[in-house]
């Protein structure tokens, strides 16, 4: 197949783009989206161990793709594997420290250039490259290609609109395809997409996320967050983005009014955001001696009204002492969060309506009686009612422990590759 238009013009801009990533690089490090003591690994200077033969490379953007590949690396390190991982964002390379093994690798995956990819897979000894979830990295994948490395997609996800945007690149799309061994899908629609296009080698196994392990608790943070908040009546907001914490202050200046010793604690998807936070909830009211935030370890008096956790991997004290969670991403247009990380601990799931990423994930949870809509009307009558937020929770449990086992299949397949 003759090299489609539109690969050979990303390629050409890609080359352009040499030109320009230290300035691109400068400005993301300024806005905190990039580490300044890493930059080399940007632009495809490897700083690990060289010397294996054996690697099997992953890479998982962010947080959600990281943790969902670890129980199959866990499986894979217990086979003697080398396992490389990249990831793209600051807030994941904080949490690979946290989750995984010693002896797996972690560094950034360079820009998208073919400079910087050549450099990087000229650099190490990668039996098998991994994709996770809807990452294609054009540059990436042909060159793998050009050396006969063979390439996996797993958990592979689309929206509809990386459909739509995709159905007008076909031809290109189709191309790249053709450079993977296999794509493994996380869901049906993805699953019938590909089929749709004509591409063959595709199983379906269901999604890797619901054999993540549940989110680690150390106990000595749960007793000293049990401590800070004794006996306050908590609202508790995660992976909330910009723009959706204005419905939460709204809810909670609603609430107060009917309710004494109220807190507030927010965890938002990307912790940089914290100050602006801070500044959205003094104009809603809130009062600045008030406001706590978690990287400062500010002491959590009687006052204290709002606690932003601005730390990454903070989640598993949360859900252990929460009656129930709002659940950020999907009440403006991101696509939602993996509602099964927190229905693990048996509490019950509020949702906006854009939860298309996790679309089959919340549709069984709202059957299943574990997850609710938000509304402040819907969220005030079950705030009031423990008993019903603890029969909901024990719901989402129950469909959560109904799923997993693909993270074993696809093992086996990375096992018939190897």
């Amino acid at each position: 197949m003759s090299t489609p238009f539109l690969i050979i013009i990303y390629k050409f801009f890609t080359h352009l783009l040499n030109l320009f990533t230290w300035i691109i690089f400068i400005i993301r490090t300024i806005r905190k989206k990039e580490e300044w003591i890493r930059r080399k690994e940007r632009f495809g200077i490897v700083d690990i161990d060289k010397k294996s033969n054996n690697y099997i490379w992953f890479h998982a953007a962010s947080v959600g793709e990281l943790l969902s590949i670890q129980p199959l690396v866990k499986k894979l390190l217990n086979e003697n594997y080398d396992i490389l991982i990249t990831t793209t964002t600051v807030s994941s390379a904080k949490l690979f420290k946290k989750i995984l093994p010693n002896g797996v690798q972690h560094q950034y995956i360079p820009y998208d250039v073919p400079k910087y990819a050549k450099r990087f897979l000229n650099s190490l000894n990668i039996q098998l490259v991994i994709f996770v979830e809807s990452e294609i990295w054009p540059n990436f994948i042909l060159e793998c290609k050009n050396k006969n490395i063979p390439l996996l997609l797993i958990n592979a996800r689309f929206s509809d609109k990386s459909f739509q945007y995709w159905g007008y690149a076909k031809k290109s799309f189709i191309y790249l395809l053709d450079s993977f061994k296999f794509i493994i899908p996380q869901n049906k629609k993805t699953y019938n997409f590909y089929k749709k296009l004509g591409y063959e080698n595709i199983q379906f196994f269901g999604n890797m996320k619901h054999d993540a392990d549940i989110l680690g608790v150390n106990d000595n943070k749960l007793e000293n967050l049990k401590k800070s908040i004794s006996d306050k009546n908590i609202i508790l907001a995660v992976s909330t983005h910009n723009g959706e914490e204005e419905i939460i202050f709204s809810l909670f200046n609603r609430l107060k009014l009917e309710i004494t010793d109220l807190m507030l604690i927010i965890a938002p998807r990307h912790p940089e955001r914290a100050q602006s936070i801070s500044n959205i909830a003094l104009k809603k009211g809130f009062i600045d001696k008030n406001i706590k935030f978690l990287s400062k370890n500010e002491e959590v008096s009687g006052e204290t009204e709002f606690i932003i956790y601005d730390k990454i991997g903070e989640l598993g004290e949360l859900y252990t002492i929460a009656d129930s969670v709002i659940l950020g991403g999907a009440f403006k247009n991101y696509g939602g969060h993996n509602p099964f990380e927190p229905a693990k601990f048996s509490i019950p799931v509020f949702t906006g309506p854009n939860f298309y990423n996790f679309e089959d994930d919340y549709k069984n949870l709202l059957k299943a009686g574990g997850a609710i809509n938000f509304t402040e009307e819907n969220f005030i009558k079950l705030f009031k009612d423990k008993k019903s937020l603890i029969d909901m929770g024990k719901k989402a449990e129950r469909c959560v422990n109904g799923f997993g086992g693909a993270s074993e299949d696809i093992f086996n397949i990375i096992k018939d590759i190897k």
